[in-house]
């Protein structure tokens, strides 16, 4: 079964509950519109097949989807749509992230932290034996309802390093990039500049990790 298919399966089995009479092809509509599409049919020629290769990343706009089952006269409310869509979030469900803009301020993060790129690597060098490198904030080069061909963000952080007498953290921005492959879709993220920004400060090894937002992903 492909992806839209299991999800609209799951969908229509939800909202039946609380709007009997509604229709499969209605739930295809208010899914499209969260994939940010006006109808069915334009989501099957633009996106449908990118949806079902299964992108990395899914801006889920469920707001979209909500005022769609107001426009078919749907009488649905916010906490039933919203347990619909929580519904399609576990991996079995779906292999890969939904979220929302700001919700890619996390794959960023990540992106970062799981890179094994030279540039990080021979910062560490620099200073002394290499150690891991974490990600402290970030910020999206892009407007809030923008959705740009390249997504990017800006990604402060810190990679470390340790000596005979001490653990070190240089301070470091990267940039990391999403390329678009759908109209709410996005690839892998690729690490595309890393540079330091001060001189290696003396480390706590007791410091808190990074205790942001985090936002559900895949197993896979």
């Amino acid at each position: 079964m492909d992806q839209f298919s299991r999800w609209s399966g799951i969908a229509h089995s939800l909202v039946s509950k609380h709007t009997p009479k509604i229709k499969l092809g209605q739930v295809h509509q208010l899914l499209a519109a969260c994939l940010g599409h006006r109808t069915y049919a334009s989501l099957r020629v633009a996106d449908l097949e990118t949806l079902n290769q299964k992108p990395h990343y899914v801006l889920f706009d469920e707001g979209a989807g909500l005022a769609r089952a107001t426009d078919l006269g749907l009488s649905l409310t916010e906490a039933q749509w919203r347990e619909v869509t929580m519904a399609l979030r576990p991996s079995g469900i779906t292999p890969f992230w939904l979220t929302t803009i700001a919700g890619m301020d996390s794959a960023a993060r990540i992106t970062f932290e799981d890179s094994f790129d030279s540039r990080i690597y021979a910062m560490k060098r620099e200073v002394g034996f290499p150690d891991g490198h974490r990600g402290l904030s970030t910020r999206c080069q892009s407007k809030e309802d923008e959705i740009p061909d390249f997504l990017r963000f800006d990604v402060h952080g810190e990679v470390c390093a340790y000596n005979e007498e001490t653990s070190l953290a240089i301070p470091v921005i990267a940039v990391v990039e999403f390329p678009k492959v759908g109209r709410r879709m996005y690839g892998d993220g690729t690490l595309v500049s890393v540079e330091r920004r001060g001189e290696p400060r003396t480390r706590d090894l007791d410091e808190d990790e990074y205790d942001g937002e985090v936002y559900w992903m895949s197993e896979d």
